[in-house]
């Protein structure tokens, strides 16, 4: 990451993996039709990072409106249905596996955002030896 690119983070992102594995339900705002379940790789009060496996992938590119209908595998975060997001890159490299893309939250209710916000400082407290987190 760049030093220019890490100026330009303002919230907190936690990583997922291992046996914090967590997936959300997402659809395309203009498309219906597309609906899929994918990994959440980290998350923040700004947005999130997810991957799609390549089979699965329908061509979303960046600019494209989504909704993060829901997060599976959180029961702290069950409130956090139907949030508009957009896409903000999209990483499509046609030797890997996954497509992965980055999504910011465009439209976040207070409590929404302060679920979010005491999500992920309550994470923090008990990862404390994690070193994965950094401002987003």
């Amino acid at each position: 990451m760049t030093e220019s690119y890490a100026i330009k983070r303002c919230h907190t992102r936690i990583y997922f993996g291992g046996p914090n594995r967590i997936s959300g339900i997402i659809s395309a705002i203009e498309n219906l039709e597309i609906s899929f379940s994918s990994s959440i790789l980290n998350l923040s009060e700004g947005g999130l990072q997810f991957n799609q496996k390549r089979s699965e992938y329908r061509g979303l590119q960046k600019g494209d409106k989504l909704t993060l209908r829901r997060i599976i595998g959180l029961h702290e975060l069950v409130s956090l249905t139907d949030i508009p997001m957009q896409i903000m890159w999209v990483m499509d490299n046609e030797y890997l596996d996954h497509v992965v893309m980055g999504v910011a939250f465009t439209e976040l209710t207070s409590s929404q955002r302060r679920t979010l916000q005491s999500f992920v400082n309550a994470w923090l407290a008990a990862h404390k030896d994690n070193k994965g987190s950094q401002p987003d």
